[in-house]
């Protein structure tokens, strides 16, 4: 029996060689299974994550499709599955608690594979021990969002530690000069966060009726459930770090419209990077992608970095760093 024990479930597209430490890092820390779902059947790194005996590796193919057809939100989402990834994202994290729930887990943790779960006081494992005596259905977990430092990154797990402090977890006084540092930062401001920062979600897989709801919670069937909230656990996003993982997400996701689902309005949701940086890489001009890049992701001015730091607006966390250099560069064959 898996009694306590979470599994992760990832819905990913030439994620390259991070993914193999995004899946031992994971493991080290005590989830016991990841189901990672590639949205192209083809995709290189499928092969080597099915080699993991703790890495349920599912191809987006015919069989997956027919899956889906079994599911209570395919109504919903099926106008959408071939334009919107996140329609797909529901679909399969819905079937992951299915396979989750039969595989004995009892909590589904759902993150991107450009997030690490961080518990820098306890192992994963033992968090999700502590929750079998809490009621919480689901509990959600806050996101840091990376800074990266320079254009050139490989591994970002391995070589990123710069995060953005969610505002309400700054603990500094808001001060003129911590105003005057964000407002002048074309990184931090209009938007502080490029990308969501609404956290992400973990589902007690024994809990009736629950299922995702968009790719960051999970809500119950018409009734009340019971909601938890971390203070001491967090998703590390590494969103675009490094000028090429930058370009090759864009390039990925194409000319995406402007709503999720045809209703939602990115811009009034997560603000306008998202859609500059599509209509940037779209252009196809790389130098100006790469200037793009510069002024609106990283941050390569040590002094306006020690400035932030100083101030409570980003912070350092060596940590998953330091767990995936003890791990070093596993070989899943051996």
């Amino acid at each position: 029996m898996n009694s306590a024990r979470a599994a992760i479930v990832t819905t990913l597209r030439n994620a390259g060689n991070v993914l193999d430490s995004f899946v031992s890092y994971h493991l080290s820390i005590g989830f016991g299974h990841l189901y990672l779902f590639f949205d192209d059947a083809k995709d290189p790194d499928l092969p080597r994550m099915a080699a993991y005996p703790e890495v349920t590796a599912i191809a987006h193919d015919a069989n997956l499709r027919d899956r889906w057809r079994s599911l209570p939100q395919y109504p919903e989402q099926s106008a959408f599955i071939a334009r919107e990834v996140m329609a797909r994202q529901v679909l399969n994290t819905e079937l992951a608690m299915e396979m989750a729930r039969a595989d004995g887990f009892a909590w589904l943790l759902h993150i991107d594979a450009d997030e690490l779960f961080y518990s820098p006081f306890e192992t994963a494992a033992a968090h999700f021990q502590s929750l079998e005596s809490q009621p919480f259905e689901t509990v959600q977990y806050m996101n840091y969002e990376a800074v990266p430092e320079r254009d050139e990154i490989g591994d970002f797990f391995r070589e990123v530690d710069l995060f953005k402090v969610p505002p309400h977890l700054n603990r500094r006084k808001v001060t003129p000069d911590l105003v005057h540092a964000v407002r002048r930062m074309p990184q931090l401001n209009p938007n502080f966060f490029n990308f969501y920062a609404s956290g992400k979600s973990a589902v007690r897989l024994s809990a009736p009726g629950m299922r995702p709801t968009g790719v960051h919670h999970f809500m119950g069937p018409q009734k009340r459930w019971e909601a938890g909230h971390s203070n001491r656990h967090f998703v590390l996003h590494y969103a675009c770090c490094g000028f090429e993982n930058f370009w090759t997400k864009y390039v990925t996701l194409g000319r995406f419209a402007d709503q999720w689902w045809q209703k939602y309005d990115i811009e009034k949701l997560v603000g306008r990077f998202h859609l500059e940086a599509r209509d940037v890489v779209a252009a196809g001009e790389r130098e100006a992608a790469r200037a793009f890049y510069r002024n609106r992701v990283s941050i390569q001015d040590n002094q306006s970095i020690d400035e932030l730091l100083s101030l409570g607006v980003l912070a350092r966390f060596s940590h998953p760093r330091q767990i995936l250099s003890s791990i070093g560069n596993p070989d899943i064959a051996a």
